[in-house]
């Protein structure tokens, strides 16, 4: 009974899925941007108050972090960052080269721009705050050849949405664990290409165990790992949104890594220091980060 009623939730759930895409894609054909993403903005707002396993988890993280605001003020940053992630979607699903031409302020040019000049192409970290897509359009819209690698989405209709938005702001996708994935990865280096990679998050994947927010968290490290395995440099960035619906994106480096000798040590030196520049970013803007995802899942 109990693995039939799991079974029947995912199947719902899939469907779900399956149609919100397609929702999704009317939407934005029908729809001006702004509205557009306002309208995102009250699906999350609903959708905080409907997922009641997201919210309790979104809840539990930020008392876990900032104990020291109240119950009212974490309350209100979780419902913000519902509200922001459905914004998100939206400005993902309507965005254009020319819309985003308008929303989106890009500093940092010069700092990828160094970077590609050693030749062995480079590593852009970020991690899952303000609108992290659109910093990668924005990075290919000012002529940044930039490939992102991302986990597969069941089911495979999203999945194929995902990569066609990003493809037609041209950005490339690398599917983890696909056929010929390892292979693209290493001719990005060699074609002295920009590969995105977002680390904040507690997946399936190598990882290494540092700080984040005070707890240990299993933190992604291929970006670490790839720049010593290849000696791309590392920039990172991210893009947050203001009270206009307008996009900051900044990027900074390359960064210097810690280098002894010890590559196990190094990965998780520089792993924590990559760690530490996205925890900074969130502290500062709390609202805009994905707080419902289980980041502290596995533990040491």
């Amino acid at each position: 009974m109990i693995l039939w009623i799991v079974k029947t939730r995912k199947w719902i759930e899939i469907v779900f899925l399956i149609w919100f895409a397609r929702f999704i894609k009317l939407f934005a054909l029908i729809t001006p941007y702004r509205p557009g993403v306002w309208a995102g903005g009250i699906i999350g707002f609903f959708a905080y108050f409907l997922l009641h396993r997201e919210r309790k988890r979104a809840i539990e993280h930020l008392s876990s972090v900032f104990a020291e605001k109240g119950d009212q003020w974490i309350r209100r940053t979780a419902r913000r960052s519902f509200v922001h992630l459905g914004n998100a979607v939206l400005e993902i699903a309507l965005i254009s080269p020319r819309r985003l031409a308008r929303v989106f302020v890009f500093h940092g040019e010069e700092a990828a721009r160094t970077a590609l000049m050693q030749g062995k192409g480079a590593i852009y970290v970020t991690g899952h705050i303000g609108n992290w897509e659109l910093m990668a359009y924005a990075g290919a819209a000012h002529g940044f050849p930039l490939s992102v690698i991302a986990a597969p989405i069941q089911p495979k209709q999203v999945n194929d949405m995902i990569v066609n938005l990003r493809a037609n702001m041209g950005v490339k996708t690398i599917v983890r664990g696909s056929p010929g994935a390892a292979r693209e990865l290493i001719r990005i280096f060699k074609d002295n290409r920009v590969l995105a990679v977002l680390i904040d998050q507690d997946t399936d994947v190598e990882g290494v165990f540092v700080d984040f927010m005070g707890r240990p968290a299993w933190t992604p490290a291929a970006a670490v790992s790839m720049a010593i395995r290849f000696g791309a440099p590392i920039i990172f960035g991210h893009a947050l949104r203001d009270k206009h619906f307008r996009h900051i994106g900044r990027v900074e480096g390359p960064l210097e890594l810690v280098r002894t000798g010890n590559d196990n040590n190094d990965i998780i030196t520089n792993t924590a220091m990559l760690t530490k520049k996205i925890e900074d970013c969130i502290r500062n803007n709390p609202e805009q980060w994905v707080w419902m995802h289980r980041r502290w899942r596995k533990q040491p």
